[in-house]
């Protein structure tokens, strides 16, 4: 059986960075049993992540402490 490891949004924007420009699928708890996907990646160049709840199309980019300041004390989990 495979375990789900959760993650908070500190440790989900230190793996972005990790992987820059590349699109990662994450699913973020809403609370019991309520996820939301999201298509987040970050643009190296820019400093910036990328936020999407509509595969490819970011129309929100943020800074790194603005995307703390959105998701604080959020739990996510990497889906693909």
């Amino acid at each position: 059986m495979k375990t789900t490891i959760w993650i908070n949004t500190l440790q989900m924007v230190e793996k972005l960075k990790h992987d820059a420009n590349n699109e990662h699928e994450y699913t973020l708890h809403l609370g019991g049993i309520l996820r939301s996907t999201h298509w987040l990646k970050y643009d190296a160049e820019r400093d910036l992540y990328g936020d999407s709840t509509d595969w490819f199309h970011y129309d929100i980019w943020l800074t790194e402490s603005e995307l703390q300041e959105a998701y604080p004390n959020c739990w996510w989990r990497r889906d693909a």
